[in-house]
């Protein structure tokens, strides 16, 4: 093991609790030799007609807004169709349960940061260090489209719903890692990392880094996210230069 593969080791060891609630799964939703823009699971996108579309999108605004208000538990698919001025059978014709709506509220909007993170793993700015930072900036510009109370409640339900809920977050978050790990092969394979860096340890490391970042971004009142892109810089600004190939 070298030195960069050493010290990124003992990173994840430090960073790494921002996910033990839960176990990593290790998903491979996408073929990254595919197109990586298109999630494969049941939260993707639907393609419905104009009229069920706005329906959908009223459900979801309401469910948004009322599980960050009330919290998850409290909130009642009952709550939620009042507020989007629905039947409730209405609600569970797009939506099986209340963990199937949650999962749905976590994708929405999700294509574009998808997307932006894709074309720039694919086809990166010449610096390794900027085209790390773009990559998760986007990721976390796309994540703040829900606001904290939201986030919070995503976050917490994620380790006391493990099976209807968690494991659809994690597989979220591995969607991105993928980007991440593709963006890497990319700047091995134009010869700017070390030849023999560990891709899948070096791209765990980033991603708990990003998740840390994001988690200490949304507990804190206080903070805004442009102080948590600075100091998700600062910390890509290290990890990737102890791979950089002078």
């Amino acid at each position: 093991m070298n030195m960069f593969n050493l010290q990124i080791a003992q990173t994840v060891g430090t960073v790494a609790f921002a996910d033990n609630q839960i176990p990593e799964i290790n998903f491979r939703p996408y073929n990254l030799l595919g197109d990586l823009t298109k999630p494969v699971h049941r939260t993707s996108a639907r393609v419905l007609p104009g009229k069920k579309r706005k329906r959908e999108a009223r459900i979801l605004k309401a469910a948004s807004l009322l599980f960050a208000r009330q919290g998850y538990s409290e909130t009642s698919i009952e709550a939620i169709a009042l507020r989007a001025d629905v039947a409730v059978g209405t609600v569970y014709n797009y939506f099986q349960s209340k963990p199937a709506l949650l999962k749905h509220v976590l994708a929405s909007g999700r294509s574009e940061s998808l997307r932006v993170s894709s074309a720039l793993a694919k086809d990166p700015p010449g610096d390794p260090v900027e085209a790390i930072s773009q990559l998760l900036i986007a990721q976390m510009r796309g994540a703040n489209r829900h606001d904290k109370e939201l986030w919070r409640v995503i976050h917490a339900t994620a380790a006391i719903e493990p099976e209807e809920f968690g494991l659809d977050y994690f597989l979220v978050k591995e969607q991105f890692k993928d980007h991440i790990t593709l963006l890497l092969n990319t700047l091995r394979d134009r010869g700017q990392l070390q030849h023999d860096i560990n891709i899948e340890i070096a791209a765990k490391t980033i991603k708990y880094i990003a998740s840390e970042v994001f988690r200490r971004y949304v507990i804190d009142d206080h903070r805004n996210l442009e102080s948590a892109i600075s100091e998700l810089k600062l910390m890509m600004n290290f990890i990737v230069g102890l791979a950089i190939v002078d």
